[in-house]
């Protein structure tokens, strides 16, 4: 078998134990390209031991790894990993079916990765502290998510496309304008601060945006394009101040309302593309309709690097 069906089979495997975690109120969370299953269990994520073992130990076989480990702590440092707090809980295999499996919450594993020799020991707790945050979809919640991610990008290109009318028209200036979206809401000068802050790649953050907090960027959206119709605002610089000025206004109607801010708001499992992109979503590639070969063309790569900040005083 080559290599490429290999992979090919190992993610058909790793999508199939994802859909068997979420019945079972599970995740199927990513450590770099290492898939680690994890439960929601007692109000808080459990892990699976031996899925954290592979990439902490590097080890071709984890479970042997794990339990090894677990004879040495009970010989070297008279640790129980039991007594310890590690539970054993269902989750699925491979073949979907569900065995009982050692788990540990946050605490317990890090107590654990303490004894575990491994350059990937650091990035491992901050990834932990990372994916820990999250809480779990219960009840309409990820339906509600699903929804309006979907209505938040259509906001997304319906507003960026009204601008284009309003001058705005090269793609620095479209960044500009998605810096000031989310800088008057978070408080942030651009969205490069949020993507630090959340560790996730650009134009992902609200795939781990809960309801409410999509609601709020869906508002902010609707309510700046509104605003630049009835104004008839033109130019970059007038149309980012509106954009600010509305994200501002929300945020403080959220505070003086008690409400959490929306960079604390809770984090959720990504939602993926499948659950809420619309069939004809232009991001949607129509893997079913056979591509139209022209002979002799060619098309180009162009890489366009979206500046940290934007900021207009610079050439």
């Amino acid at each position: 078998m080559s290599d490429e069906a290999k992979r090919w089979n190992e993610s058909a495997k790793i999508g199939q134990i994802g859909s068997k975690l979420r019945e079972h109120d599970g995740h199927l969370a990513l450590f770099e390209q290492f898939p680690i299953r994890r439960t929601w269990h007692s109000g808080e994520w459990w892990y699976s031991i031996i899925d954290s073992m592979a990439p902490l130990s590097g080890s071709p076989n984890p479970r042997n790894y794990w339990s090894m480990m677990k004879k040495r702590l009970l010989k070297e440092e008279g640790l129980e990993v039991y007594t310890l707090g590690v539970h054993l809980i269902p989750l699925p295999d491979k073949r979907g079916a569900m065995q009982p499996t050692d788990c540990a919450n946050a605490e317990i594993l890090l107590r654990l990765i303490q004894s575990v020799k491994s350059p990937n020991a650091e990035p491992f707790k901050t990834w932990l502290a990372r994916v820990g945050a999250m809480v779990m979809d219960v009840g309409e919640e990820r339906p509600l998510r699903q929804q309006y991610r979907a209505q938040l990008d259509q906001s997304d290109r319906d507003l960026h496309e009204l601008v284009e009318f309003h001058g705005v028209v090269t793609p620095e200036e479209q960044a500009q304008l998605n810096d000031a979206n989310y800088g008057g809401l978070y408080n942030v000068a651009c969205e490069m601060d949020m993507l630090r802050r959340r560790r996730t790649l650009p134009g992902a953050l609200p795939e781990t945006m809960g309801s409410l907090e999509l609601a709020a960027n869906l508002f902010q959206r609707e309510l700046t394009a509104e605003a630049i119709r009835k104004g008839d605002i033109e130019g970059i610089d007038a149309i980012a101040e509106k954009a600010r000025d509305v994200g501002s206004d929300i945020r403080t109607t959220i505070g003086r309302q008690g409400g959490t801010m929306p960079e604390d708001m809770p984090q959720y499992p990504p939602l993926p593309p499948g659950e809420w992109m619309p069939p004809n979503h232009p991001s949607r590639i129509q893997w079913d309709e056979p591509a139209e070969e022209v002979e002799g063309s060619s098309i180009p790569l162009i890489e366009i690097n979206k500046p940290e900040c934007f900021n207009p005083q610079l050439p």
